[in-house]
């Protein structure tokens, strides 16, 4: 039996006398015990001892006359015991009879690791669509607070849906630095292309292509918007409603099919709004065009917070019309796909990719490179994707941010020809000089200051003249510009160029020669 300190924690104990003020205690302190990572670590088996919480114990209190006791008690059986607890799990929640309640076994399902959802949670899946497709009642909210997390639970199991639309004629924005929109235009071919405000504009059959364009940021869809028509679409419920049923829904189910083999599941979507006219309004506006997504898509797209299919973002015209954009996360952007950990203040991979195809004339097959400010390792894996390089050579002073190099440069095949040192680059020493330098510097924060980043400017030339070869080339990208070239002037640096990258955040591309 157990002890005297864990008798005073037993669930089991609790549940025989029916002490239910205690027991939903008991089960709402264990709650948050699982759910605390801060928490000393306690084996499951620690803890079913301590609260003396029986496996037989589950049927009663997912059963239990008291609503708290059955939520509390969900999490905690799926904490304690995880998949063998599951079936009993999914039964209690087909048919917990207080709706708002489901939702929390949802939630506990969704902790189990390896859950294999029964055909009767499609079956609940289709029984909600039909429910809030129907006349609304009192538990609408409830409903739709459960279908979104339902919905989570099945596409872990099912998948998602494949991206059809690779082949279908299409508009799409390319986002692109502001400054630098004809590089990447350059790199469209085949297809009619122009230039604008945010980046490219392609009329495309074939995204494929697309694909292998690195300095990009985003690839937006556009869907057909007639602003006559439409031009309401952002304050005219009739009008929005028309037009989500009318064009986006089978704009979207048009490139989004369900898999052979796999159940139809909804498309899930999250919906935003830029421009600066609506700021004061985006948060209104956000909840209502993406109430009349749900409900005129007859529940077909579901709007979650995260992990979802779609994008659907308006963006307000000089006019003041909301235009509607749609970016596809299936199937992903495999572009960058080296990169799986980042830093905070890591450079974008788009960004990176773009300095190395400004800096494309001036760099040499198989150079020895490099980046004193490494950061994840991102500038060197784009600089050997933009010219084969001999040796990549990164440092960086936080050590989070080293083992992230290193673990993008081995998923970007490049283990074999890369190191990367965890040192300060002020005392860095190398027995072999290098014959090419890029890098991302340090820049001002509430941690860096003027006269810190000053002290590694200067630091910083006195270094180079250590490490690089004569004549060799430097790439420098810099947000903090001024006080930059006042250092390249102190140490008769020849600037061959500079870009100006973003006016707003004071970022430049320098191109020095040692």
């Amino acid at each position: 039996m157990s002890s005297s300190s864990v008798v005073d924690k037993s669930i089991h104990a609790a549940l025989i006398s029916q002490e239910n003020d205690k027991l939903k205690d008991l089960l709402l302190e264990l709650k948050f015990v699982l759910k605390d990572d801060k928490a000393p670590e306690r084996s499951a088996g620690d803890l079913i001892k301590e609260y003396d919480f029986e496996q037989s114990d589950i049927t009663s209190v997912l059963s239990h006359p008291d609503v708290k006791v059955r939520q509390f008690g969900a999490y905690c059986v799926a904490g304690l015991y995880d998949e063998a607890a599951a079936d009993e799990l999914a039964g209690a929640y087909l048919r917990e009879d207080v709706e708002y309640n489901k939702e929390h076994f949802v939630k506990a399902l969704s902790q189990i690791k390896s859950f294999k959802c029964p055909e009767s949670l499609y079956t609940r899946m289709d029984e909600l669509l039909e429910l809030l497709r129907g006349k609304r009642t009192d538990e609408h909210k409830h409903y739709v607070k459960e279908v979104r997390l339902l919905l989570g639970l099945l596409r872990s199991d099912a998948g998602r849906r494949a991206f059809t639309g690779q082949k279908l004629k299409s508009e799409i924005i390319l986002t692109t630095n502001r400054n630098f929109r004809e590089v990447t235009m350059s790199e469209v071919k085949g297809f009619p292309k122009k230039t604008f405000n945010a980046g490219v504009m392609v009329m495309c059959d074939d995204t494929t292509v697309l694909e292998n364009i690195r300095t990009f940021e985003e690839m937006l869809f556009v869907p057909p918007f007639d602003e006559e028509e439409f031009g309401a679409i952002g304050t005219d419920r009739e009008i929005a409603g028309r037009y989500v049923r009318e064009v986006l829904k089978p704009y979207i189910l048009e490139r989004m099919k369900v898999k052979k083999g796999t159940r139809k599941l909804p498309v899930s979507f999250r919906l935003d709004i830029k421009g600066e006219t609506v700021q004061s309004k985006e948060t209104e506006l956000q909840r209502f065009l993406s109430e009349v997504v749900e409900e005129e898509s007859g529940f077909e797209f579901i709007n979650v917070r995260n992990d979802f299919d779609i994008q659907i973002r308006f963006v307000t015209r000089k006019t003041g019309v909301l235009k509607p954009l749609v970016k596809f996360f299936v199937p992903g952007d495999t572009r960058f796909d080296y990169k799986t950990v980042d830093i905070a203040a890591g450079i974008k991979p788009y960004l990176a990719a773009l300095i190395c195809r400004l800096c494309a004339e001036y760099m040499s097959e198989d150079a020895r490179v490099l980046d004193p400010f490494c950061g994840a390792g991102t500038l060197l894996v784009e600089r050997d994707r933009a010219m084969k390089t001999e040796f990549l050579f990164g440092s960086d002073i936080f050590p989070t941010a080293c083992a992230s190099a290193e673990k993008n440069l081995t998923r970007a095949g490049l283990a074999g020809k890369s190191k990367i040192i965890n040192k300060d680059f002020l005392s860095l020493e190398h027995k072999e000089l290098f014959n090419e330098l890029i890098t991302d510097l340090p820049f001002e924060t509430e941690k860096k200051t003027v006269s810190d980043l000053e002290k590694i400017f200067t630091a910083f030339f006195a270094r180079v003249d250590r490490l690089l070869e004569k004549g060799s080339y430097m790439f420098v990208y810099t947000r903090n510009a001024a006080l930059f070239k006042k250092q390249i002037a102190r140490h008769g640096i020849t600037i061959v160029k500079c870009h100006e990258i973003s006016k707003r955040e004071g970022a430049y591309l320098f191109i020095l020669k040692n």
